[in-house]
């Protein structure tokens, strides 16, 4: 009688995309693409976290023939893949919404409004074109196809939900900007230099993050928490990394990002996601024992 092969622990593996699935080139290693293939042949389910929208995620989400939900939005939204089905969705009350357009106008910044929708026909808000710096540039150019000119006095009174708001522009303006924002009801997060050569300053429903979509999608999966391994490389993935049974941070990853992990890869030029796979849920698999095989944490 042959003894079935180990099953890995995690049956969950929840991976970032900017910064650690992708290379600092843009790009995905043939390793990476291995050690995911096999993970999905043991019975994992593999998905993405991320920042992105669905268009650009799905994208990458077939390249890697994965078929799970993916988390958007930075944990905003939830949506089923490859069909595009919203499955969850946790937008901003429209009164924040509302109040962060506002300030962001009335600091001269042009707010970028990723408002709720069908995933397959994803819309960007923005004002009019006077608003506009040199910061937005790259985003609006790469979002082109997308993008809605709003006049300002429609900005303030938008017809859907919002799931994020953003806005680009050098790190030391979006700073000035953090007192007041403590007084709106919402969650933020700056990050010094964001995908788009510029400082970014997002503005979320209160408490939400990816930390909240993964345990929502863990749940929705009956999978327990502790069964859940994430890798990440941002400030944006701290509580998703701290939340789950194994978070692992990038090796290039900051020291906060670092802490809030336990365990630590190499960095996104080096093959990080594909050895942290390869070290912390395939090996693992392959060489457990009986009683290793029946542990119902990823450790």
């Amino acid at each position: 009688m042959t003894t079935p092969p180990a099953q890995p622990a995690c049956k969950l593996l929840v991976i970032d995309i900017d910064g650690t699935l992708l290379t600092p080139g843009g790009e995905i290693t043939e390793g990476t693409r291995a050690a995911i293939a096999e993970a999905r042949a043991a019975g994992v389910t593999v998905t993405l976290a991320t920042a992105r929208r669905y268009g650009n995620t799905a994208s990458i989400a077939r390249e890697l023939a994965l078929t799970a939900p993916l988390i958007l939005y930075d944990g905003a939204l939830i949506v089923e893949h490859p069909g595009g089905r919203i499955l969850y969705s946790n937008p901003l009350p429209a009164q924040v919404a509302q109040q962060g357009i506002a300030l962001f106008l009335a600091e001269g910044l042009q707010p970028v409004i990723q408002p709720l929708g069908d995933p397959l026909h994803e819309e960007v808000w923005t004002g009019p074109t006077e608003l506009d710096t040199s910061w937005q540039q790259i985003y609006f150019t790469v979002h082109a196809a997308e993008l809605r000119r709003l006049p300002r006095e429609r900005l303030l009174d938008l017809d859907r939900p919002v799931l994020r708001l953003v806005a680009l522009e050098a790190p030391e303006r979006l700073r000035l900007l953090l007192p007041a924002l403590a007084a709106l009801d919402c969650s933020w997060l700056l990050l010094e230099r964001g995908n788009y050569e510029s400082g970014e300053l997002s503005l979320l429903r209160a408490g939400c993050s990816k930390a909240t979509a993964v345990a929502a999608l863990a749940g929705r999966l009956g999978i327990p928490l502790s069964q859940v391994m994430a890798i990440g490389d941002n400030e944006n993935d701290i509580g998703m990394l701290s939340l789950v049974g194994l978070g692992i941070a990038m090796g290039q990853a900051n020291a906060a990002v670092k802490q809030a992990a336990r365990a630590i890869t190499t960095s996104n030029s080096e093959d990080g996601v594909a050895y942290a796979i390869e070290r912390y849920l395939l090996r693992p698999a392959r060489t457990a024992d009986s009683n290793s095989r029946s542990r119902s944490t990823c450790l």
